[in-house]
């Protein structure tokens, strides 16, 4: 036993999580919502018990969770946003509020809004987690730019919602597939066709550029 193993057993009951967490073709018929929190302890529970070992899930749950409070960002990130300083920047993320919050402090960011999947209990691309974000932003749909690294859970989701998305796809990044990506996005079905960004970006800061042009 070591820890690659532990990891790829712990992940195959984490995808699974993610395959099965929204009913996007009737999401009220979704299963009931579980923070991240939540569904990395019941993966761990599983984990352990499938391969005869002695742990404790809700520690290990918490582990992973303080572990993403203090998450390094991407190069781009912080000049970017700070190109972005005269439009009202917000956050919609697919995260535990625990965990959000800490990574934001961490990083030294500030935003007008911030809102979580645990907060509106749902998951994108359910349109129900976007209506709430417009509800809280007090923001119209079609006067967003949505911009996010995924093109299932936020591209797709996004423009299901009625807004314009851009795609930041950073150099060296393979182009989107069913397969989970290593910073947890959530596959989309296979018979799902996509919805196409608006616009494709390679950084954040290059978003800056693009807004001006």
């Amino acid at each position: 036993m070591n820890a690659s193993e532990l990891w790829t057993a712990w992940r195959s009951h984490e995808i699974n999580f993610r395959k099965t967490r929204t009913d996007m073709e009737n999401p009220t018929k979704s299963p009931p919502f579980r923070s991240y929190w939540e569904a990395w302890r019941d993966a761990f529970v599983d984990t352990f018990a499938n391969m005869g070992l002695h742990g404790d899930a809700d520690d290990a749950a918490t582990i992973c969770v303080d572990d993403h409070r203090s998450r390094e960002q991407f190069a781009d990130a912080s000049p970017g946003l700070a190109g972005l300083a005269d439009y009202r920047l917000a956050i919609l993320s697919n995260a535990d509020d625990r965990f959000l919050h800490g990574c934001i402090a961490y990083n030294g960011w500030a935003f007008d809004t911030v809102v979580s999947s645990e907060q509106t209990m749902a998951y994108k691309p359910d349109p129900r987690i976007f209506a709430s974000f417009c509800e809280i932003a007090g923001v119209e749909p079609a006067h967003i730019l949505y911009v996010g690294d995924s093109l299932y859970d936020d591209v797709h989701g996004a423009k299901l919602a009625g807004m314009q998305a851009v795609l930041i796809r950073r150099e060296g990044e393979a182009p989107p597939t069913g397969i989970v990506h290593p910073s947890g996005q959530t596959p989309p079905p296979d018979e799902v066709v996509l919805l196409p960004p608006d616009f494709e970006v390679p950084s954040i800061t290059e978003l800056a550029n693009m807004l001006k042009s």
